[in-house]
């Protein structure tokens, strides 16, 4: 059997997510848990560049689907809300204020 690079999905045990393991087969424990598709695939790839060893053709095309579903739900979510709007207060016009003459501040 050829040595390869492979994702899986698996159920975090901390929240109802599901978390991506990338490993090596042959090897009983994952090189790492990644919480995104997109970041399990790049992390594939740094162990392809580190160990010459290639990514399994099958999981790179479940990480592209699982990555294009992340992008197609996000684009789906609803528009913001927006805040209601309020009444806003009539502004108040600016007047001049009278100048003080200068005679109180003169002592006689």
């Amino acid at each position: 059997m050829e040595t390869r690079i492979i994702t899986s999905s698996v159920k975090s045990n901390r929240s109802n997510n599901n978390v991506w393991a990338v490993s090596i087969t042959g090897e009983l424990q994952p090189k790492a848990y990644c919480k995104s598709p997109y970041k399990a695939m790049r992390f594939a790839f740094l162990l392809k560049q580190q160990t010459g060893i290639y990514v399994s053709d099958d999981c790179l095309q479940r990480l592209l689907f699982e990555m294009a579903k992340e992008k197609q739900g996000s684009t789906q979510e609803p528009a913001p809300v927006t805040p209601p709007v309020s009444e806003e207060k009539p502004k108040r016009k600016r007047t001049s204020s009278a100048k003080k003459s200068n005679a109180a501040a003169v002592p006689a």
